[in-house]
Order: C-alpha cells, then sequence, then structure tokens
C-alpha cells in the first residue's frame, strides 16, 4: 500500500505539487478528448454502417473483438502504470489514439476499421485510464468526489461532439473530417503531456534508489501487487459491479444510435440531436453528482437510481411512439446518475494505492464486455435489435441487488 500523502515531504513531489492545478486540468482535457471520440463513434456509426456496407454482425465485431484482444495487452500496460514508466506509456497512447482516428478518417473497409478500433483500446488505456489513476492517486480518500469531476468533463464532451457531428452531415460534410480533426487533436495532447512533470511514484523512488536495480526487481514488485491485488475480495466486487453497470453506459451508447436509425426510423441528422439531448441530460446528471455526494452514501445513490433504471429502460423498451421513446430514453440517461463516479472511485479506494494494478485487472473484464458486446450483435442479427437491447436490462438489476447498503459501509 502507497498513499500519495506519505511522499508530500519528498522534495520532488512538493515542488510538482504547486503545478497540480494545471496537471488536473490536463488529465481533464483527456477524458473530454477521449469522450469526444467515443461520442463521435456512436453518433456516427450509422452512417459508417451504411457508406462502408457493415452487417449488424461486423457492428458487433467492432465493438466486441478489440475488447477481447485488449485483454491480452492492457493489463501489462496497467501493471507497468505503477512504475516509473507510467507518463511515457500516457504519451505513446496519446499517440496511439491520434493513430487510430487517423486510420479512421482513411477507411474505406471493414477490416481498416477494425484494425483502428484494435489500435485504439489499448492506447485508451495507456493514455486516458493511466491519467484517471494519476488523478486519483493525487486524492486519497475523495476518489468518488474526483470521479464525478472527471465524468462531468467526459459527459461535456459526449453533449458538444454529436452536435459538432450533425453540422457536418448538416452541411454534406460526412464523418471524415471530424475523425481527421480528432487525429491532429490526440496529436496535440500528447505533446502537451511531455511538457507536463508527473508526481514522483513510489515504485519510482524505490527503484532509483536500489542498489542491484534493474527488471527484476520490478518484476517482483509488480507481481506482488497483483497478487495482494487479486485477493481483495472488496476490489473484485466492485469491479464485477462496473461492468455490470455498464451495460446502461457504454454498451447502451454504442448501440443507442442504431436503435433509433434502425428500430425508430431517425436519420442521420436526427440521430445526432437525439444523442446530444442525451448526453445533455448525462452532462446534468454527472454535475448534479458532485453536490449530491457531499450529502449523500453514494452507495445509496447507486441502489436508488438502478431501481428507476430498471423501470425506465423496460418502459423505453416497451414504448410504442418515437417522441414518448425519446423522453424515456433521457429518463435513461438520468436513472445512471452517479453510477460511475461511485463504483469507480469505490473500487479506487478498495486498491489502496495500488492504481494501475487495479486497473490491469479490472482490464481483464475486457472478455466479458467483448463477449456481451458480441452477443448484442448476435442476437441482434437473430431476432432484431429491439430484442437484443433487452439484455441491458440484467445491468441494473444487479446494482439493485449486490451494491450494498449504506448501513453496511465499513470505514
Amino acid at each position: 500500500m502507497y498513499p500519495f500523502s506519505r511522499f508530500r515531504s519528498n522534495s520532488r513531489f512538493t515542488s510538482l505539487s504547486r503545478g497540480t492545478l494545471s496537471l488536473t486540468f490536463v488529465f481533464l482535457l483527456i477524458e473530454f478528448f477521449d469522450e469526444f471520440v467515443y461520442a463521435v463513434g456512436g453518433a456516427a456509426r450509422p452512417s459508417l454502417r451504411a457508406d462502408l456496407g457493415l452487417s449488424y454482425t461486423q457492428i458487433g465485431i467492432l465493438l466486441g473483438l478489440p475488447a477481447a484482444l485488449n485483454t491480452l495487452l492492457e493489463p501489462a500496460v496497467m501493471l507497468l502504470g505503477d512504475t516509473r514508466y507510467r507518463k511515457h506509456l500516457v504519451i505513446a497512447g496519446g499517440l496511439g489514439m491520434a493513430l487510430a482516428a487517423a486510420l479512421v478518417a482513411g477507411a474505406h473497409s471493414f477490416t481498416a476499421l477494425l484494425l483502428a478500433e484494435i489500435i485504439s483500446f489499448p492506447s485508451s488505456g495507456a493514455f486516458v485510464t493511466l491519467s484517471q489513476a494519476t488523478l486519483m492517486d493525487l486524492n486519497p480518500g475523495r476518489e468518488p468526489h474526483m470521479m464525478a469531476r472527471w465524468s462531468a468533463s467526459g459527459a461535456l464532451a459526449n453533449l458538444i461532439a454529436p452536435l459538432i457531428l450533425a453540422g457536418g452531415f448538416a452541411l454534406a460534410l460526412g464523418w471524415r473530417w471530424m475523425y481527421a480533426a480528432l487525429a491532429v487533436w490526440g496529436l496535440v495532447l500528447a505533446l502537451v503531456t511531455v511538457f507536463r512533470p508527473f508526481p514522483v511514484h513510489p515504485h519510482a523512488v524505490s527503484s532509483a534508489t536500489d542498489e542491484s536495480g534493474g527488471t527484476l526487481w520490478m518484476l517482483r514488485t509488480l507481481f506482488r501487487n497483483l497478487w495482494v491485488t487479486i485477493h481483495n475480495l472488496n476490489l473484485l466486487r466492485w469491479l464485477a459491479l462496473l461492468e455490470m453497470s455498464d451495460l446502461l453506459l457504454d454498451m447502451f451508447s454504442g448501440y443507442v444510435a442504431l436503435y433509433f436509425a434502425d428500430v425508430m426510423g431517425l436519420d442521420a441528422v436526427q440521430t445526432s440531436l437525439a444523442l446530444s439531448l442525451l448526453m445533455l441530460v448525462s452532462l446534468v446528471s454527472d454535475l448534479a453528482t458532485i453536490p449530491l455526494l457531499e450529502r449523500f452514501s453514494g452507495r445509496a445513490i447507486v441502489r436508488f437510481t438502478a431501481a428507476w433504471a430498471v423501470l425506465a429502460y423496460t418502459a423505453f423498451l416497451l414504448a410504442p411512439w418515437t417522441l414518448v421513446k425519446i423522453g424515456l430514453a433521457l429518463l435513461v440517461r438520468l436513472s445512471t446518475l452517479g453510477w460511475y463516479p461511485v463504483l469507480e472511485g469505490e473500487a479506487y479506494a478498495a486498491a489502496q494505492g495500488r492504481s494501475g494494478t487495479m486497473k490491469a485487472v479490472q482490464s481483464l473484464g475486457g472478455l466479458a464486455a467483448g463477449a456481451i458486446a458480441g452477443l448484442i450483435g448476435w442476437v441482434a442479427g437473430l431476432a432484431g435489435l429491439q430484442t437484443a437491447m433487452g439484455l441491458l436490462l440484467f445491468g441494473p438489476l444487479c446494482l439493485v441487488a449486490f451494491v450494498p447498503r449504506p448501513a453496511l459501509e465499513q470505514g
């Protein structure tokens, strides 16, 4: 265990602390960029499918296979994130995300899109996840509160991105220009990160002062951290709940644009505008989470909103009218208030400072996430998207059943 508070007397860390605010701002910009990329991908997916002739099965592969393959690489990246190499990994991840966006901008086939997605997953892990881990390490004891601010930054990007893309569609610019701009943006952010000092990591301090030094010492430290983490049942519970919550978070976002277009019959501009409304509600809920966490238990918030999500999502699937469905989709998004910041914050707190190692274990959940995304695409191809979307209901049901009641919280 290595809370960063142990190192505040270190002169290098003390000198860095004066730049913490600007470093935090850089991290929030990175999250904004990542969610902007994700939101553009969701809003542009119907046009990508039409322009490149993609099937539902191929869509399922694009959403599922890269996540599954990522589990072979990302755990090692996250483990190395608990060493002095964290900053190098963050920079490399930014460059990888820029490359992936450039590949999408020039894509003319399913294979090119798949390659871009395969590159983007580990790149996002290095660039965004390790930035988040560093931000959490800088704020021990207030992880859910900082996660709420992190989520608000991403929600703002999710709101803006579909609006800009809708404007591009209205001007007949298509989707390629957006991905070209994202490639440039990612490159700039990676370069900005080069010139920002990162906090002194405990393992970096030990490596520098260990006379034997070398790779062997580092590997022993990494595996010791991994052993402790995978035996932390409290942490594993929160990681499992995070995966289930994702069904009505990223998984819902990944398919809802296709649902609007194919089940509800909206065109590209209408779909982008509907997504913007969803993202506006998401931003409002993320901003509301910040003061709510100062007054109420995060676990109580998640249990309450998950119960509402079960009702709202069931009604969304069953409602026959377009406007009512859009209204219920907004209610579904509002019902996920607090899920990600609370559950992720609880996981960071349970990790007891091993943030990189915690993310390594969490990345193994990509196998389950990839399998679920592929399953939804497969069911959609067999029985229709309406039927496949019903599988997402398991997410809020698990939160209601397994998030501990506030009275059972441990100090």
